[in-house]
């Protein structure tokens, strides 16, 4: 079974940083790529690091049961059992801004949250030291990709040299910004990289979106 990659909006620091998160759950964002485990019937989804080890932090089908319609609650509950049962890391959680705080302290990329009775994939937010974000390439220029968000004309992210030549138009890209502007476009967007672990799909109408 395929589980699509759910999409997360990002959340700013500083919001986060001074909302209570009551309903959440929020655990560590590890800095890896999306997985997806089959385990004797169960299906855990979680990051894939550099190294190979593997920190699930959801949980789609539990002993051959399609849980996505489940609440957070039931889904967690049943992660931390098939990933103590398979000897699994999960990702580290907590509660509140403290959480995000120590995770930022301990030279964490950021959090995830999600609503305790929230389904699979549904309202999920990212909290990074940096917002960024995960645009399409719709051009390549002179020292220069030009990128669109949610559909929308983004603007361009200056590249080039071998980074440059390792990006192709329809490639989706993580970029960070210090903010997006009204007009839709970005605020001094840097390119951090591909994201392999997405693939662009075509949704009813013309917008493309990564997932």
């Amino acid at each position: 079974m395929t589980i699509t990659r759910p999409i997360y909006r990002s959340t700013a620091l500083a919001a986060a940083l001074h909302w209570h998160w009551q309903g959440w759950h929020l655990s560590r964002k590890m800095d890896g790529v999306w997985q997806q485990r089959e385990i004797s019937g169960s299906l855990l989804v979680g990051e894939a690091m550099r190294d190979g080890e593997f920190f699930a932090f959801d949980c789609p089908v539990a002993y051959g049961e399609d849980i996505r319609r489940r609440q957070w609650r039931e889904r967690g509950e049943a992660m931390r059992q098939i990933a103590r049962e398979a000897g699994v890391n999960t990702a580290p959680a907590g509660h509140g801004a403290e959480f995000i705080e120590a995770v930022l302290r301990d030279g964490g990329e950021g959090c995830v949250a999600k609503p305790l009775e929230g389904f699979f994939g549904v309202g999920w937010h990212k909290i990074k030291r940096v917002e960024t974000f995960d645009a399409t390439v719709t051009d390549k220029l002179r020292g220069a990709i030009a990128i669109s968000y949610e559909g929308q004309d983004a603007g361009k992210c200056a590249l080039s040299g071998r980074k440059f030549d390792a990006v192709s138009v329809g490639d989706v890209v993580e970029i960070a910004a210090m903010q997006r502007n009204v007009s839709g476009k970005f605020r001094e967007p840097r390119f951090i990289r591909v994201r392999y672990d997405k693939i662009l799909i075509q949704p009813q109408g013309d917008k493309a979106r990564p997932v």
